[in-house]
């Protein structure tokens, strides 16, 4: 288990897994899931399109500048007609919040902080779950 929170720093605490009660929660709402960023990328989820036929769950690496690039990838899915459910930082005043998510998808903000999996102590940030339901 890595030792402090998650969000003190990029070098010393790595990707943060789902808590499971959560992923549980969003598994038993929207089914079956696709994850295009899953701990150790096994897939490239940014260089590939995902299936229309499941719910992309996307927890992104939240270092500098790729939350950016994934909440663009979401949108640019969510045109082609697949849902999608981002947890990322509620991070509000962001270019990409107003760009892709502000308008968009629905957006829930959840309650405290969230202890990240492999981490002692909770999140240095709120979060939110973003839900694009795919434009068909």
């Amino acid at each position: 288990m890595t030792s402090g929170y998650y969000g003190t720093s990029v070098d010393t605490h790595p990707h943060g897994g789902t808590p499971d009660d959560l992923l549980e929660e969003i598994k038993l709402e929207f089914g079956d899931l696709f994850d295009p960023c899953p701990n150790g990328f096994k897939v490239d989820g940014l260089s590939i399109d995902w299936p229309l036929e499941q719910t992309a769950y996307v927890n992104p690496p939240y270092t500098r500048g790729e939350i950016a690039r994934w909440v663009k990838k979401c949108f640019e899915q969510y045109l082609r007609g697949v849902r999608v459910v981002m947890l990322i930082p509620s991070y509000t005043d962001t270019r990409y919040f107003h760009d892709y998510i502000y308008n968009t998808a629905e957006i829930r903000f959840l309650k405290g902080r969230l202890r990240f999996k492999g981490y002692t102590k909770p999140a240095s940030f709120p979060s939110m779950l973003c839900i694009f339901e795919g434009l068909q």
